[in-house]
């Protein structure tokens, strides 16, 4: 009989709670990317985020074998032209701890400005014995911080001067002691077989683990789903490779033995975990690491099958229920199978003999002649002989030594990293500063004609500038994309409901698209065709997945595909509109409307979705937008509230570019509830009580703006007054000249478009672009961000701001209580400091934080890209979306008061985190005095230098035209101030 005591259960509780443990801390290092399809930009070290920046990026770079900042090479071509000056290295400098290294003759300071300003050679311990016997590296003189040659070494022979190099580098060799050779230890069984027997289990069993994965997470691509997928990972895996002559690689036939044992002995995928990694020999102690390891050797699919885990309803079509450890336990048995098979062959019977197998020693004379010529080059740069070296006290020289090692690559790196941001700091709030002078001068004297709603985004800062140059009667505003409307949202043509608001936020309210009832014939007309069309559509797609019908499909519409194929090549917007055209007339659009009614009895449970909104929770989400953005009267007759998104062809990241703000989705919608709500009698009522009056003459148009393309939509426009129509379509003239100038203004930077194109010219060439079957770069996406300002925009309006700001409106003179700066950073600060980083690592490191360049990528079930046909999941952003970027983390100024601002942060603790670990750069903008503070550690120091005069121009298109670069702020002379 089976004793099943307490006592005996407690010792494999404690096991299990040890490995889940584990297996929890292991997953906080995997990305947390979803599918691609609702790519949301985040922080992509967001395990680190607990510790300061530079710190945590060191750490991460050890982690993953990844870059932590720019080259150093890159930095030494910005000091060459200036983008980093040396007034930024000092001050950068001057901020750092120093300390005597030779008294009276040498600081810590004095020494790291001199390497830093100094030409720079990098040496390799593999090559630097070559370079020493075959090339002139110790004949060659280095230049001192101010070019001149050291005296030590140019006068006399040329004799003289090699002798007193050799006797030199000779010195810097004995500065370091002998050490015995070192050993590292062996991280996991790959490393440990690998170095035993030569052989790579990754490449044995990541061909099939990655197949397994793609098949069980694929969503709707394959012809034949893989069966037994909603039992879970695990057991549909061991089902389908328990079968005899289901496998037929090498090194794997013992998997089906293994899977077969693991069923008849009903192991979960805990008990397997434990299992193999006891036969493995792993002590607890190690167990963190060794699961780290193997789950960071397919980070990406781990991290999909991780995300999915926690939020199946991010599947695009079909949910299966995803498990990290599902995935460890088919990994594990699969590299134990390969290791068994692996170590018959190489007499190897004890599978824990992997831990006794360290990494060889480095090349340990190859490392001391790389640190001699290391010295050598900065012994020059500092003007020392070897008899000066051996001049200097034991304790001295060893004190130069320490300080000169201390001084590594990645400390040079992280100096530099902050004088490249210094830099950008003062060209950004210092003409800020400036401009504000004369910029709160202007009042407004009449009635708006229009006033516009942006979202934040720094994208349609261009079309925002723009459209004020042409139409100063109009009024610009910005909100986070969702309006303060976070709904489950179904469209008329859509299958099923998607979240529309912050990945952050669970949104507890439906909303329906539904035709309105003079067209609910013409919407029954419409499902029925695109039923019809889709079974055609599907059929035609399938046929090419079979044998036969592949065959016949290809030789019966093969010849006809090349017509629209070519034509899409050729003429891809004249082809779009062609489409669009035989669309609209297939499928006629019926006239709808938003279900967003509920009473506020009616009530459902918890666990369901409220349908509608209730007239208070209206009041606060129309209030929670116009209340911080200081839009309190003064309200034109038309408002027009505009979300945002983006369409292009054959683009896989094409969610990456929609609005963040609504989940990675596109932002029409919210628009539209937003002017829908704000429309409604009873709400204009309850806004009263809140300090907002909205006149009985304003009406609200919800609309669209398309960031590849370029269009503006503008919803329900037949339920605007008669009275309003001139006034509407005055705004639509001038938004369609806005978006023409924000084409032209976007296109300077594609090389493919020509520079002296007009406006309109560029608008064709960018919607071309959209359209085109085989454009990588259909728009730049967040790759300008730098910097996000938070208040008036009388602050920023007339100020060319080069499509980098995100705008975030707010009034900290209506703001006493600081409640709307609280609610607005609680949005901001994450979205925008999540959008900068996850483009500031994809471009520090494209392959190893990005995805690489588009060219190779392969979409595989709808969830992800490959590189070609089998490769872990491509996480990250592509080299084509960070290409123009600069990697600064982005710059949030706020207009208030540093104390006010330190409360607001101070309460929130994911802001604390973000700011006080210095992930974002904070400063602040007093509305009163106009004085600007920069956050330094743990205070505020009033920004220090000079303020020069703004350049001047007489249109945004006079400063960009013809430009690819990033460009500096401007002022529009011709911006008439409102």
């Amino acid at each position: 009989m089976t004793n099943t005591s307490p006592l005996r259960l407690q010792p494999l509780e404690d096991r299990r709670k040890k490995l889940g443990h584990s297996v929890e801390h292991a997953s906080h290092y995997l990305p947390a990317q979803g599918p691609i399809g609702v790519f949301i930009h985040h922080n992509t070290l967001h395990a680190f985020q607990h510790l300061p920046f530079e710190q945590a990026v060191g750490e991460a770079s050890e982690v993953y074998g990844t870059e932590p900042f720019l080259r150093e090479e890159a930095y030494r071509d910005h000091l060459k032209t200036k983008r980093i000056q040396v007034e930024d290295v000092e001050a950068i400098l001057d901020r750092e701890t120093s300390a005597a290294i030779l008294p009276g003759r040498l600081d810590r300071r004095t020494l790291r400005k001199k390497l830093l300003l100094a030409p720079y050679r990098r040496f390799e311990p593999a090559t630097i014995q070559w370079r020493i016997e075959e090339t002139d590296l110790l004949q060659k003189t280095r230049s001192g911080a101010d070019g001149e040659i050291s005296a030590r070494f140019k006068s006399g022979s040329r004799q003289d001067e090699a002798a007193g190099l050799r006797e030199l580098f000779e010195a810097c060799q004995t500065m370091f002691e002998e050490k015995p050779p070192a050993s590292q230890p062996v991280t996991r069984p790959h490393d440990g077989f690998l170095q035993k027997t030569g052989i790579d289990l990754d490449e044995i069993i990541h061909p099939l683990l990655i197949r397994l994965c793609g098949a069980f997470l694929d969503q709707g691509m394959a012809y034949w789903p893989m069966p037994n997928r909603q039992q879970g990972f695990l057991r549909c895996v061991r089902a389908l490779l328990s079968q005899p002559g289901a496998i037929y690689s090498e090194h794997l036939e013992e998997l089906a033995v293994e899977f077969r044992r693991q069923a008849g002995t009903g192991m979960d995928a805990e008990a397997i975990v434990l299992s193999i990694l006891d036969r493995f020999g792993a002590p607890e102690a190690e167990w963190e690491r060794i699961i780290r390891a193997e789950l960071l050797a397919l980070p990406g699919w781990a991290g999909m099958m991780h995300r999915l885990e926690q939020e199946p309803e991010l599947t695009p079509h079909q949910r299966v229920p995803c498990s990290l450890l599902d995935f460890l336990a088919v990994r594990l048995t699969m590299e134990i199978a390969a290791a068994s098979s692996v170590g018959k062959a190489n007499g190897i019977s004890n599978l824990a003999q992997w831990r006794h197998v360290a990494t060889p020693a480095k090349n340990r004379l190859g490392e001391r002649l790389a640190q001699a010529a290391r010295l050598f080059d900065v012994f020059q740069i500092l003007g020392f002989s070897a008899a000066d070296i051996y001049s200097f006290e034991a304790i001295l020289r060893q004190r130069l030594v320490d300080e000169i090692q201390a001084f590594s690559d990645l400390e040079r790196r992280r100096i530099l990293h902050l004088a490249y941001e210094r830099r950008h700091e003062l060209e950004i709030l210092q003409p800020l500063s400036r401009h504000r002078q004369t910029a709160l001068a202007a009042a407004v004297t009449e009635r708006p004609s229009a006033q516009v709603f942006f979202c934040i985004d720094e994208r349609e800062e261009s079309i925002r500038r723009h459209l004020e140059e042409v139409a100063p009667d109009v009024e610009t505003h910005s909100a986070a994309g969702f309006f303060g409307v976070a709904m489950h949202y179904t469209g008329i043509d859509d299958a099923h409901g998607v979240p529309l608001c912050p990945v952050v936020v669970k949104p507890q309210h439906a909303v329906n698209e539904q035709p309105v009832e003079e067209h609910k014939h013409l919407h029954e007309a419409r499902r029925s065709r695109r039923k019809l069309l889709s079974r055609a559509v599907r059929g035609l797609s399938i046929s090419s997945r079979s044998l036969l019908r592949g065959w016949a499909s290809t030789a019966g519409f093969g010849l006809l595909s090349i017509v629209p194929l070519a034509a899409r090549v050729l003429a891809p917007r004249h082809y779009g509109r062609v489409r669009k055209a035989l669309q609209q007339r297939f499928l006629p659009q019926p006239r709808t409307e938003l279900d967003f009614i509920r009473d506020a009895q009616a009530q459902l449970p918890l666990e369901k979705l409220l349908q509608g909104f209730t007239t208070q929770e209206k009041i606060d989400r129309v209030a929670g937008v116009l209340g911080p953005a200081g839009l309190r009267e003064g309200f034109a007759r038309i408002v027009v509230i505009l979300g945002h998104g983006s369409t292009s062809l054959n683009n896989p990241h094409e969610s990456a570019h929609d609005c963040g703000a609504c989940g990675g989705r596109r932002g029409g919608p919210n628009g539209r509830i937003f002017a829908a709500m704000a429309n409604r009698p009873e709400v204009r009522e309850g806004l009263v009580e809140r300090g907002i009056r909205i006149p009985g003459d304003t009406w609200f148009v919800g609309g669209y703006h398309d960031t590849c393309n370029d269009d503006v939509d503008l919803y329900d426009v037949e339920c605007v007054p008669n009275s309003h129509r001139p006034d509407l379509d005055h705004i639509r003239t001038r938004l369609n000249r806005a978006r023409s100038l924000d084409a032209m203004e976007r296109a300077r930077r594609f090389e493919a478009a020509a520079k002296d194109d007009s406006p309109e010219a560029a608008l064709r060439h960018v919607q071309e672009r959209a359209e085109h079957l085989a454009e990588p770069r259909p728009e730049y996406g967040h790759a300008t961000n730098a910097v996000c300002i938070v208040g008036r925009r009388k602050l920023t309006r007339g100020l060319f701001l080069d499509r980098r700001a995100f705008l975030v409106s707010y009034d900290a003179t209506l703001d006493s209580g600081d409640r709307g700066l609280a609610q607005l950073l609680g949005a901001v600060i994450p979205v925008c400091g999540g959008i900068s980083l996850e483009y500031y690592f994809s471009y520090v490191d494209n392959e190893g934080y990005g995805c690489g360049t588009k060219l190779p990528h392969n979409i595989t079930g709808l969830i992800g890209v490959m590189n070609g046909h089998a490769s872990d999941l491509r996480t990250g952003l592509p080299l084509q979306m960070v290409e123009v970027h600069e990697p600064v983390r982005i710059l949030f100024l706020v207009e208030t008061t540093p104390e006010r601002v330190k409360r607001v942060i101070a309460a929130n603790p994911g802001l604390s985190e973000l700011v006080d670990n210095r992930w974002v750069r904070l400063a602040t903008l007093d509305p009163e005095t106009g004085e600007v503070h920069v956050r330094r550690d743990e205070g505020f120091e009033k920004l220090a230098g000079g303020i020069e005069e703004l350049p001047s121009v007489a249109a945004s298109v006079d400063w960009f035209r013809g430009k690819l670069q990033h460009l500096p702020m401007a002022r529009i002379a011709g911006y008439a101030q409102v």
